[in-house]
């Protein structure tokens, strides 16, 4: 009795062109990496990764920043982002409470 072992699974290889469009599919959606991951059919660790290495490509094209520069934009960048969700948040707030006064109604 001999147990056959199953074949391993073969690793699926991306292009890079294959993997820049799947971070540019992350980039400009509003949906997280996971999501994209499952519709596109791939893990979501390999697809965090290719963003991840993007997003460093991005910051410091040909590597001469030193990685404490790196860090700083990387640091800023989040700022931006999330000031930039507060400005969104503040302005359809702002759109809520002036049509709930149009219409007479008072808080």
């Amino acid at each position: 009795m001999t147990a056959e072992k199953p074949e391993p699974r073969k690793r699926r290889q991306f292009t890079p062109r294959e993997r820049a469009e799947a971070v540019k599919i992350v980039r400009s959606s509003k949906k997280s990496v996971r999501q994209v991951a499952e519709e596109l059919g791939i893990k979501e660790k390999t697809l965090g990764q290719w963003v991840t290495l993007a997003n460093a490509r991005d910051i410091d094209p040909d590597g001469s920043l030193s990685p404490s520069a790196r860090a700083e934009i990387r640091e800023l960048r989040k700022k931006v982002a999330r000031l930039e969700r507060d400005l969104e948040f503040e302005k359809k707030a702002k759109a809520f409470f002036r049509e709930f006064d149009q219409r007479g109604n008072a808080l």
